[in-house]
């Protein structure tokens, strides 16, 4: 269809008019199963999104809405929102950083490359938030929507929307899960005969004579003298097979008109895996009350309270360091114990049973809680369409410690001759018993967090088309009780619009103001635009009767964000450092000191420093066909420009101390990259099945940066990636063959250590000849879903995944051996990668352990994240009692992994070895509905 002259003046007069603002999106909207884009559920052209941050018509935005049910994310186990996320959200990784019971997983969420912010009902409350309470969830990804934050908004928006706050009759939802945990992969241990072989063949390779006698490892082996040569299974001793938790909850919501309320409390348990004396155990109680009321035609009034309160007690010595010490002592290091006698040796002289028995315990406690109280004026009597909504937020962070530290005595196994030329054992004091009979009670963290937001909303609808302006505030003050940190605070506005005719061409604009007491004079405060604009194609008469297309839609935007640098002191300020015993003065002679209260200048200030800005343009479309397949991308440029460095990196250090040289702006890269989305559902007589895959790429480049300008251009790192692995390219093990033609490398090189390829042709071995060798971060993150039901069953599989990317195996312990340490079972084996073992030696080698490609490791993986079996009882069977839905169910997390590295989790590497290990878990449980 062809414009007519008319529309064409109509639209563009109406675009020139439109100046905008807003802040925002979420409220609770229908979703089938399967999780799609926002445009593709919306059920007509009125679906008004109204939040504190600003009122959109979700049919007519320009930017890229991805949405997911609360039901859909609960079919995975426990209460953790963040897991249930893995997988699910196209251009989304999320990493687990720590598998401690009672610690949430530490996760960290990487948005088409940058961390995006969350939101909790329009709030800025992090993911203060319980599984269980979720509504649904909304992630926002192009320009428009990030400019929206200001500067909290320079990679993408987590908006999270919790039950109740709506109209409806009143419901009561009951759910419980017990689940069993168990370590998916722990690093393999060598017995006490294989250490012994394995250090023996290492002395061997250093010409020295065997450690350890036939006899001796033949004792180790057969257990003969469990006191004099020991074989501690570590693993089997301090570590049970499994664990078990529990989650329980209740939520209500309901209302009317003019009276809405909702209430949620969670209950969460966890245990530990340890097997021997104090095991961790914790539990934390979770609790959300809201309630909105109509006071009259122009104020309604909402308020809600937010609170966690945990207690987890565990060992003195910590979780982590429990599975460091498994994993660092060797079997064959001592007998833990010689009767009552806690036994360790001069090499090693830490007694984890002790420690786990005797040392002591901890007790955390902390209380997290969440104020909010605001108002909504609704002017239609005076100006219909015109609206104000305003809310204050305290939110508070507490935490506390008990503890009771004690050290228990420790002794060595010294074997002394008799007269009769016998051994005879005897116990030598190690360590003098220390019992600690207080209990130290300690503050260890304290956090107040202030925000203050509202928004001014308009909506006015015209014959051909509908105007939404907004003009929104938000003032975020987080004061800090460190003295060394200042307080952070922003303030940002936004003015912005859209402007959609005939449900075709849409236009928004926005104007962000943000402020930022990082900077100081003109540069605290600076303007940021950004416009999108979209097509709705199907909405053509071309198209608006097509059996095959149901929904199409272009959309494109370019934006401009202002973001802080990371650090949190002030760099428009001179800093000074030192203080009581910085310095020396002297009197007389040298030998005569005084402490001094002296400070010295550490940092020049640089009033001049200005925004980092991320030039911003995303191009998308949004398809869905045959009323079956759906299929949504996105494409996106990220310019970062004038990202913070120290000038000093700018010259020699042959020029001097850098200390006068001040934060400059300088650093660009460009961050590029699409996100897409597909689904396919489809209905068989009674059964109903999909399938769903998405995907994110992105490759940050550094465009300028700071570096020595190398004569050799491989070494150059402006125009390379961001994440690039330098070092030095290998050409396998030295043997008999090539030793002798071996160039100067690093150190005295024998048979069995890395040969180098020497790059620049000097004949020399050395850092001119290092060169890119891989990538550090996934290029690609994936995940894919599937599912199916009948009669009241359902399958449903979700996966998630990741490529292009190296490891560096070089920085892990587990599989660089040298000395007479702590060997590992990989020792007898050859790498992930195929590559053999470096000769083994008694020292530490300086040349088989440099960056080189012999260490680097595809680490790509795909991982069954969860699974949940389950079956909904028939409607027929309930309808005349009290239940409105009851759901038995089987779920699993964390089920398989799939990748190069067997015996350790590529995702977290440490997991098993130097903390705790990734856990599969297994869930039995049921929720109920009134």
């Amino acid at each position: 269809m062809k414009l007519t002259l008319t529309e064409l003046k109509v639209f563009i007069f109406c675009l020139i008019n439109t100046v905008a603002i807003n802040m925002g999106v979420a409220q609770n909207t229908p979703l089938n199963s399967i999780a799609v884009q926002d445009s593709l559920q919306i059920k007509s052209n009125d679906e008004i999104l109204e939040t504190p941050f600003g009122t959109f018509n979700l049919s007519q935005t320009t930017g890229a809405v991805f949405r997911i049910s609360g039901d859909e994310l609960r079919k995975t186990t426990g209460d953790n929102l963040a897991e249930a996320l893995r997988g699910r959200i196209p251009g989304l990784r999320i990493v687990r950083g720590s598998n401690t019971p009672g610690n949430n997983g530490g996760y960290s969420f990487i948005l088409n490359g940058g961390t995006p912010y969350v939101l909790v009902d329009g709030q800025p409350r992090g993911l203060q938030v319980d599984l269980r309470e979720v509504e649904e969830v909304l992630v926002l990804n192009d320009a428009t929507f990030n400019s929206l934050l200001g500067n909290l908004g320079d990679n993408g928006l987590i908006y999270v929307v919790t039950k109740g706050g709506k109209p409806g009759k009143p419901t009561i939802e009951v759910g419980y899960q017990r689940a069993i945990n168990k370590s998916t992969r722990l690093p393999n241990l060598l017995s006490a005969s294989e250490y012994a072989n394995v250090i023996n063949r290492a002395a061997n390779n250093d010409g020295l004579a065997a450690v350890y006698s036939a006899d001796a490892i033949a004792a180790y082996q057969n257990g003969s003298d469990p006191i004099k040569y020991p074989n501690v299974d570590y693993q089997d001793t301090f570590l049970n097979d499994f664990s078990s938790s529990n989650f329980a909850s209740l939520n209500i919501y309901g209302g009317t008109e003019d009276v809405s309320y909702s209430a949620f409390i969670g209950y969460s348990d966890w245990q530990g895996l340890e097997k021997v004396g104090t095991q961790i155990d914790g539990r934390d109680i979770t609790f959300r009350t809201k309630i909105k009321t109509r006071m009259n035609d122009l104020i309604s009034a909402h308020a809600s309270v937010y609170g966690k309160f945990g207690e987890n007690k565990r060992p003195v010595i910590g979780a982590d360091d429990t599975f460091n010490r498994i994993s660092s002592t060797p079997s064959n290091a001592f007998p833990l114990q010689v009767e009552d006698s806690y036994i360790v040796s001069n090499q090693f002289g830490n007694s984890l049973l002790s420690e786990l028995e005797n040392g002591g315990s901890r007790t955390d406690y902390s209380a997290n809680m969440i104020f909010d109280l605001g108002l909504d004026f609704d002017f239609k009597e005076y100006v219909p369409g015109l609206k104000y909504q305003t809310y204050l937020m305290m939110r508070t962070n507490n935490s506390q410690v008990l503890l009771t530290n004690n050290r228990p005595e420790l002794n060595t196994i010294e074997y002394l001759e008799d007269i009769q030329g016998k051994d005879s054992l005897a116990l030598k004091l190690h360590t003098t018993e220390l019992i600690d009979l207080s209990v130290g009670r300690n503050s260890s963290g304290i956090q107040r967090i202030f925000t203050y937001a509202g928004n001014f909303s308009y909506v006015k609808k015209g014959r051909e088309g509908v105007l939404n302006l907004n003009l929104n505030h938000m003032l975020y003050y987080e004061p800090n009780t460190n003295s060394s940190n200042p307080d952070k605070r922003n303030l940002t506005f936004n003015l912005n619009g859209s402007y959609a005719l005939r449900d075709k061409y849409i236009m928004y604009a926005n104007m962000n103001m943000s402020g930022s007491n990082k900077y100081i004079g003109s540069n605290r405060t600076k303007l940021f635009p950004t416009m999108g604009v979209a097509w709705v194609a199907s909405n053509e008469n071309f198209l608006k009767d097509s059996d095959v297309i149901d929904y199409l839609k272009f959309r494109t935007s370019y934006g401009v964000v202002g973001t802080e640098y990371t650090a949190s002191s002030y760099y428009f300020l001179d800093t000074w450092s030192g203080g009581k015993n910085n310095g020396t003065a002297y009197f007389g002679n040298n030998t005569a000191s005084q402490a001094l209260y002296g400070y010295s200048l550490s940092q020049v200030g640089n009033s001049d420093l200005d925004w980092v800005v991320y030039n911003q343009q995303f191009v998308g479309f949004e398809l869905k066909m045959f009323k079956k397949l759906s299929l949504d991308f996105n494409y996106f440029n990220i310019e970062i420009n004038g990202q913070v460095i120290k000038a000093g990196e700018l010259y020699a250090d042959a020029l001097g101390n850098d200390v006068y040289l001040p934060q400059i702006n300088y650093t660009e890269r460009t961050n590029k990259g699409f996100n897409a989305n597909f689904t396919f559902n489809d209905k068989v007589g009674e059964f109903n099945y999909y399938i769903g895959a998405n995907a994110g790429y992105n490759k940050i480049t550094k465009d300028k940066i700071s570096e020595v300008q190398h004569l050799e251009t491989y070494r150059l790192q402006q125009g390379q990636a961001d994440d690039n692995i330098m070092g030095y390219i290998s050409d396998g093990l030295f043997t008999a063959d090539n030793i002798g033609s071996a160039l100067p490398q690093f150190g005295t090189v024998q048979i069995g250590d890395v040969k180098y390829v020497d790059q620049n042709g000097d004949n020399v071995i050395d850092v001119r000849d290092q060169r890119s060798i891989g990538n550090s971060t996934p290029r690609l993150n994936y995940g894919i879903s599937l599912g199916a039901e009948y009669k009241g069953f359902n399958f449903d599989v979700v996966g998630m995944g990741v490529a292009g990317y190296d490891m560096n195996m070089n920085s892990m312990a587990y599989y660089t051996h040298y000395g007479l340490g702590s060997y590992f079972g990989s020792v007898n084996s050859d790498l992930p990668n195929g590559n053999a073992n470096p000769r083994l030696s008694t020292s530490k080698s300086l040349n088989n352990y440099v960056n080189s490609d012999y260490w680097t490791l595809d680490a790509s993986y795909f991982r069954i994240s969860n699974v949940e079996l389950g079956y909904t009882l028939p409607k027929s069977f309930l309808s005349k009692g009290a239940l409105k839905d009851v759901k038995l169910f089987l779920r699993g997390n964390n089920l398989a992994l799939f990748s190069k590295m067997k015996d350790l989790d590529p995702e977290d590497i440490r997991s098993g070895v130097y903390e705790y290990p990734m856990m599969r878990t297994f869930v039995l449980g049921a929720s109920v509905t009134f």
